[in-house]
């Protein structure tokens, strides 16, 4: 499939969008130029020259019969790894941690189905977390977490810190929706890396932002308890940052945000505001690629060819609640990962062994 990229040639960067606001600690000042995407290189067995990340807010994903998963996976699948918040439901039977067996949802089901079907596996959470007192209620009150995967350039590394960032994923001191960690590897085991997903506390006001930077400051505590070894984590998704002002605010030391521009990524144009955003410790994940940035992926211009019904197209007019039901409220946003030809986490005497050590045959 071919894709589509929209981009803008910025001169003097200004804060688009967003009040104007402090940059956050470690942020250094740059002029940021979206650079032309190139089609990804097909993939030798055994080497991988860059990987692109996908993360993408499908509201209440497996609640809504009407949406048009074909016309989704479509937006997504040329990407090599595919992170969603807001899976409401799991997809498949299986058991919770306490024994207890899954209501699976053919909605949800629907949606893993079309994935696999354009070459992705996925690593699922083991169950649904939430601010309320209770999970495990098939519902748009919990989420679980899920990142699909391309196993022609990447694998799940299990010897990575992986899973929730706590214990109790209901109520939870510290956060509205417990993040999950993915760690990944890529095939030629020249890079790994630590995908968190996020969800943080939805609304404006004074309250929600406080919640929101508490969320953001217990994440960078997980982080630093657990990089003895590996170093690059990356946060990702539904931040719901509402402003730059918020953002340098709320941005964990050491941290930058791709959108540090603030770009919107909600398709509400009523009401634009920059929710989703890639935060790395840029000192740690070279891999990224800054220039091309991170990119907004207009969801309402990729999925206009896919509507064959008779009723009027929901973006054009653009009509949120219909628009929603079919699709999502939020854009994805991708960015890309060059990858090395070693990890840069291994300390440079095991680098040196391993460059001397004979190929496996």
């Amino acid at each position: 499939m071919t894709k589509r990229w929209h981009f803008w040639i910025l001169g003097l960067v200004v804060l688009l969008g967003c009040e104007a606001g402090t940059a956050p600690p470690g942020l250094l000042p740059k002029s940021i130029s979206a650079l032309q995407s190139q089609p990804t290189a097909p993939v030798t067995e055994g080497a991988v020259d860059s990987i692109t990340v996908c993360s993408f807010n499908i509201q209440f994903l497996g609640s809504s019969r009407s949406r048009d998963d074909a016309a989704l996976v479509d937006v997504v699948d040329d990407y090599d790894v595919v992170v969603v918040q807001e899976l409401v439901a799991p997809p498949y039977s299986g058991t919770f941690p306490d024994g207890s067996a899954y209501r699976p949802d053919k909605e949800a089901g629907h949606f893993f189905n079309a994935m696999r079907g354009a070459g992705f596996e996925y690593v699922l959470s083991s169950e649904d977390t939430g601010t309320g007192a209770k999970n495990h209620q098939n519902g748009s009150t919990t989420e679980w977490w899920v990142a699909f995967y391309k196993p022609t350039k990447v694998k799940p590394a299990a010897d990575l810190p992986n899973g929730f960032l706590a214990n109790d994923r209901t109520d939870h001191t510290d956060y509205e929706r417990v993040p999950y960690a993915f760690g990944f590897r890529t095939i030629d085991g020249n890079s790994d890396f630590v995908l968190i997903s996020v969800h943080l506390q939805p609304n404006n006001g004074p309250k929600a932002r406080a919640r929101r930077k508490q969320e953001l400051t217990a994440i960078a505590q997980w982080i630093d308890a657990n990089d003895a070894v590996e170093r690059d984590f990356i946060i990702l998704g539904d931040m719901n940052i509402e402003n730059a002002k918020e953002l340098a605010s709320a941005t964990p030391y050491g941290f930058v945000s791709l959108n540090d521009e603030c770009r919107p990524t909600n398709t509400n144009q009523n009401n634009p505001r920059p929710y989703d955003h890639v935060m790395i410790n840029s000192a740690y994940s070279v891999e990224v690629d800054t220039k091309f940035d991170m990119q907004v992926i207009d969801l309402v211009k990729e999925v206009r060819p896919h509507w064959k019904k008779s009723t009027p197209f929901p973006g054009d007019p653009y009509n949120h609640n219909e628009f929603r039901k079919y699709f999502s409220d939020h854009h994805p946003v991708v960015f890309r990962m060059n990858i090395p030809s070693f990890d840069d986490d291994l300390e440079p005497v095991t680098r040196a062994a391993a460059a001397t050590e004979p190929a496996t045959k």
